[in-house]
């Protein structure tokens, strides 16, 4: 598996981790400044051949043209060896685009800011927990593909009222949950370690 991404300061690394039956195994990291296609393929094959072309069954990558043109070209070179898509990075792309679209960007934006509200109250908090029977509300986080706002810094307490009591919004979080739900069902079976989800989604 192939996982590219970019410090904070620009540098493109990519990670090289061996998945099979028992666990995963990180190889090494490269880093980068460019990645095209040739690139990307001499990378696919030094990999193969340091693990074995005969241990080797598919590449993961995420699906950059230059990641297409090197799986297609290594799959020339290696029939036997398949390469796909991540599906974990395929599905947080889908959230990134869902969440511009409205009612589901209005309802995320919403959302954060009753979080941010409750978070900041200690009493709020503390109320919620109890009726709750003790759950802690999950932070909104800025990751690199899904999420595409940020927490807002100040929030008046009527607007939050406003939010919790208004039919509208929850009407919008039932629609936006009956589409999300599924697809973080997914996201977990294919980003965790618990159980190989080849062949059984």
């Amino acid at each position: 598996m192939m996982d590219k991404w970019t410090t904070r300061n620009g540098k493109m690394i990519i990670n090289i981790v061996v998945n099979f039956s028992i666990g995963s195994v990180f190889l090494g990291s490269v880093g980068n400044e460019s990645t095209d296609s040739t690139k990307m393929y001499k990378l696919f094959e030094s990999s193969i051949e340091r693990i074995g072309p005969e241990n080797v069954l598919q590449i993961i990558t995420d699906n950059a043209s230059e990641h297409v043109k090197a799986g297609n070209m290594m799959m020339g070179a290696y029939p036997h060896i398949c390469w796909t898509l991540c599906i974990a990075h395929c599905i947080n792309l889908i959230f990134g685009d869902m969440f511009k679209v409205k009612p589901y960007a209005s309802v995320f934006k919403k959302s954060i800011r009753i979080h941010f509200y409750i978070s900041q109250r200690p009493l709020f908090l503390n109320l919620m927990r109890k009726f709750t029977k003790e759950r802690n509300l999950v932070k909104p986080a800025k990751t690199r593909f899904a999420m595409a706002f940020l927490t807002l810094r100040e929030t008046l307490g009527k607007e939050v009222v406003n939010l919790i009591i208004s039919i509208h919004f929850w009407n919008d979080v039932v629609r936006a949950l009956t589409i999300y739900i599924p697809l973080t069902k997914v996201l977990r079976l294919v980003d965790g370690e618990k159980k190989l989800p080849m062949g059984y989604i």
